[in-house]
């Protein structure tokens, strides 16, 4: 007796359509640090190694959001596949919350712990200390609307829809690129050039795809 072939829920198509703007998002993701880096390069050492060493942090608590942001988007997609959307609107609603008050949390207890927690884990000199808390102090700034991009963001890949993100992820990586140029190259700032456009970009990104989410 030859065993029944399971039907495919999802095409081949249908897979790469929602998977190939995942990946171009992540890796927009990872270059909003990048950029911040590479910028920065021409302030001096102890700029490049402040920014790059939070980085490493930023990185860390990027990837948390992310976790959150998809253990919430599981939900919402049960009951859009049970056909409830009162119910998956109620639950996406409950995600943005919970990432809004994770934020909140985790950027007061950076701005809080900044200094010990960076002579805990890198014992760097004091030049490259003080760069490292001005891009700390204005990128932890940015934790609250990084969480709710990453809620939004997972809303729409709830509902199969992930070039929506991705094309978010494009804007903030344009905003946050042509923000450090102008800051570094014309208004002669410092750490603070890189810093800013980061968090101006984080949260124009999540007004956006929360802005679209609501429609």
């Amino acid at each position: 007796m030859q065993p029944l072939k399971q039907e495919k829920i999802f095409t081949n198509h249908q897979l790469l359509t929602l998977l190939w703007p995942l990946i171009i998002e992540q890796t927009l993701s990872v270059l909003v640090g990048m950029a911040d880096t590479v910028m920065v390069s021409s302030v001096g050492e102890a700029a490049i190694s402040g920014v790059s060493l939070v980085d490493m942090i930023n990185q860390l608590i990027i990837t948390v959001f992310a976790a959150l942001a998809t253990g919430g988007a599981v939900v919402t997609s049960q009951y859009l596949g049970a056909k409830k959307p009162e119910q998956a609107a109620r639950s996406a609603g409950q995600l943005v919350g919970l990432s809004a008050l994770l934020g909140l949390a985790v950027a007061a207890f950076c701005l809080l712990t900044r200094r010990p927690m960076l002579r805990l884990l890198f014992g760097i000199t004091d030049d490259v200390m003080d760069a490292a808390l001005v891009y700390f102090t204005i990128t932890a700034l940015s934790f609250p609307f990084l969480a709710l991009y990453n809620a939004g963001a997972a809303i729409f890949r709830s509902t199969g829809n992930s070039a929506v993100s991705m094309k978010v992820s494009v804007i903030v990586n344009a905003i946050n690129f042509c923000g450090n140029a102008i800051c570094i190259f014309v208004l002669g700032m410092g750490v603070e050039g890189v810093a800013i456009p980061t968090l101006i970009s984080r949260a124009v990104g999540a007004f956006i795809i929360l802005g679209l989410a609501a429609q």
